[in-house]
């Protein structure tokens, strides 16, 4: 690694970009697919188990990601001082995504979206106790409005107390968010030297690597083949779309865009998540629904007015 790239992981000197970018754009495209990653998991627990289906999901992003690997002719970030990151990068990754995947079998694809919002404020406090900075009052704003619209969501339009949905189920749903945060949020960090292309890919390779032996012990011959058609187009999405591509593009939204600005843009999964329950489940949009999308919005548009002062990260190598 050359020296004009062995820059310290928590440089902080760069002005972010404004709503309209590229960051913005890449931001907004892994929440389309992270929006339909709940209805089509779903979909998937109903043929075969959470467990089976996340560990499935994660080997089968391995070899789309070295594909892409191979083209691009990305290293593997594995050097002195980035090791550690980039283990725990993967680790978390890996377990975000299982127990996702495992409290989406518990409740509903509705409710799971909503869970999976929560993203943006862990994410947003990780940033926070890692820099040692107290955001401003104008994120903490813009996070509580987003928030507030999220439990809209729950209580007024899904309803807290419909029979597929379980307590459990939802408390997963947020742990596989809070693990996928810490990863999301480190790596963000290793972005800035080694590219988020590098960073997401590689650490996709990593965690399919590590789960293989999981497969081999919990998942029989067997029961593979009987996995029906529909099933392997389910994994297929949710490996090569919303774990290879939804990486990149929210690891690039990272780096480029400011963790705390970019991590908002979480709170608009329940709106893809719950049009795409009205298209594909029938569930009706009431009045509740569309207050609580509005108030969702105006979260996100109070962090994109936040000063570029407090969230910034340096840019220093293309993603």
């Amino acid at each position: 690694m050359s020296q004009s790239n062995k820059k310290n992981l928590n440089s902080e000197d760069v002005n972010l970009p404004g709503l309209l970018s590229i960051a913005t754009v890449a931001a907004l495209t892994t929440v389309l697919l992270w929006g339909g990653s709940s209805m089509v998991t779903k979909l998937g627990t109903q043929s075969m188990d959470g467990f089976s289906l996340g560990i499935l999901r994660v080997i089968a992003a391995g070899p789309c990601a070295l594909i892409i690997i191979g083209i691009l002719g990305l290293r593997i970030p594995w050097h002195n001082g980035s090791r550690v990151h980039f283990c725990l990068i993967s680790i978390m990754a890996m377990l975000g995504t299982i127990i996702f995947t495992l409290g989406v079998q518990y409740t509903t694809a509705g409710h799971a979206v909503v869970a999976s919002s929560a993203t943006a404020i862990f994410t947003g406090l990780i940033e926070a106790g890692f820099r040692r900075q107290w955001p401003s009052s104008r994120w903490w704003t813009g996070i509580t409005v987003g928030f507030f619209g999220a439990i809209i969501l729950i209580a007024e339009s899904l309803g807290l107390g419909i029979s597929q949905a379980t307590w459990y189920g939802d408390l997963l749903c947020m742990l596989g968010a809070f693990c996928g945060s810490f990863g999301f949020y480190l790596g963000g960090r290793m972005s800035i030297i080694y590219g988020a292309k590098t960073v997401s890919l590689w650490s996709v390779v990593f965690a399919c690597i590590l789960l293989i032996p999981a497969l081999i012990v919990s998942v029989s011959y067997e029961e593979i083949s009987k996995i029906s058609l529909l099933s392997w187009g389910v994994i297929f999405y949710l490996a090569a779309g919303a774990s290879v591509i939804a990486s990149m593009t929210w690891l690039y939204a990272l780096s480029r865009g400011g963790i705390g600005r970019m991590a908002v843009w979480q709170f608009a999964l329940p709106i893809v998540g719950v049009s795409l329950a009205w298209a594909v489940l029938k569930e009706p949009i009431t009045m509740p629904l569309l207050a609580s999308i509005a108030v969702i919005l105006i979260g996100i548009a109070l962090v994109q007015a936040e000063k570029p002062d407090l969230n910034v990260l340096d840019r220093t190598k293309k993603g």
